[in-house]
Formats: C-alpha cells, structure tokens, sequence
C-alpha cells in the first residue's frame, strides 16, 4: 500500500507540476502586467516562490522526512502552465502569468508543496478558482476508463495568522485494489499561493494530518518579505 500511495502521488505532483496537463475548465481575471518581460518577472518572482517552500526538516519532529524538490532548486525558474488542481477536471490559471516549485515530504502520509508566484493575476481569484471547481461537483473521471473520483468541498481549516485566504477539500483516487485519499489545502498572501496536499490510504488519515501540515506551511509563508 505504500509503494501504491507514492506512486499516487508522484501522478498527482505532475499535475500540478510545471508541466503538459489536460484540458481542463477555468475562470478567467483580467490580467494587469504584460508579459513582454516575462522572464525577468519570473526570476525575481523565484526568490519568492523558493522562500516559500517550507525547509526540508519542517516534519522531522513527527516523523516525516524531506523527500525531493521539482524541479531542483538550482534548476531555472520556468513560466508554469498554471494547473493548481484536478479537482472537477481541474482548476487552472488561464490568465497572467505564474512561475511554481514543488516540495515534497514522505513519513507516516505523504504531503507535497506547491508554491505558485503570480504575474497580473490576483491570488484571492486563484483562491476562488480553486474553491469554485472543488464546489462545481461531487465527482468526476479524470480520463476515460478511469475510475470515478469523489470530492468533499469545504473542509475546515484551523485559524492561520499571516495568510490572506484560505480553501480545503479532500478527493479520492481509486486504484485497482485500493482507494488513494488526497486533501488539498490553498493558502494566499499577496502574489505568492501555496498548495499543500497530504496523500493516504484513508480518507480520515489525510484529513487529520491536514491541519498541521497547514499550519507549518502558513508559518513559513507569512514569513516571506
């Protein structure tokens, strides 16, 4: 069951991962910058993105150990395709422009970072795209033949100090012996959102880790200059 939960979870970072993603509905917001300087935007936006990863020993004390950092931090920073979650077939930024880096953690659950830096896009919008899709339905299939998947929109979240929004749902991944629980929490503070997703077997062990993971994340957010 645990190999099974890593490679889970090692689909779902692609999916919100700088990379090639599916079709996915969005909402669009009017856009502010232009994107004729895109990467110098980008690279001073990285400093940023990067401070906002929570430090590789953030879940020693519970038993959680840094896992890998995508791409590496001493990779360059790349404009993202914008994919935030698939969550009822996907929530995406279509508009601005964003720049993300992805942190991953293993120990009793798997929990991975996502940190998107904005360009002419304001997070409380990403915040409610996120909040919108999770709304739009109760499941989905993420590509034909595959299982349905199940979404629980609105899961409560602890009160967070430093962060200026915040959103939760959980959603199933159903495997062929096993059900895969993921729940995914968005934070914002000013062009910066962090997505924190804990991945287990249950969907009861993924929602009780959430709360902790979250608080860690918004310590090291709001920390951010």
């Amino acid at each position: 069951m645990r190999h099974a939960i890593t490679l889970v979870c090692a689909g779902l970072l692609a999916a919100c991962s700088p990379a090639p993603a599916e079709p996915s509905a969005s909402t669009s917001a009017p856009t502010t910058t232009s994107t004729a300087s895109t990467p110098d935007l980008v690279k001073a936006m990285d400093v940023k993105v990067k401070a906002a990863l929570m430090p590789p020993e953030t879940f020693d004390d519970i038993g959680g150990r840094f896992e890998s950092d995508k791409p590496k931090l001493t990779a360059e920073p790349t404009v993202s395709k914008g994919d935030l979650s698939r969550v009822c077939e996907g929530a995406k930024i279509d508009s601005g422009v964003s720049t993300s880096r992805v942190r991953v953690f293993t120990g009793p659950v798997i929990i991975d970072q996502i940190v998107f830096g904005l360009v002419g896009v304001d997070a409380q919008h990403v915040l409610g795209t996120v909040r919108d899709k999770a709304r739009s339905c109760r499941t989905w299939v993420d590509e034909i033949g595959k299982p349905e998947r199940e979404v629980k929109a609105d899961v409560d979240l602890p009160e967070l100090e430093g962060v200026e929004g915040s959103y939760a749902f959980c959603s199933s991944f159903t495997l062929i012996s096993s059900p895969v629980w993921s729940c995914e929490a968005f934070l914002v503070r000013g062009d910066l959102v962090v997505g924190l997703r804990v991945v287990a077997g249950e969907e009861a062990t993924a929602r009780r880790h959430l709360p902790e993971a979250v608080r860690r994340g918004a310590k090291t957010l709001s920390e951010v200059g």
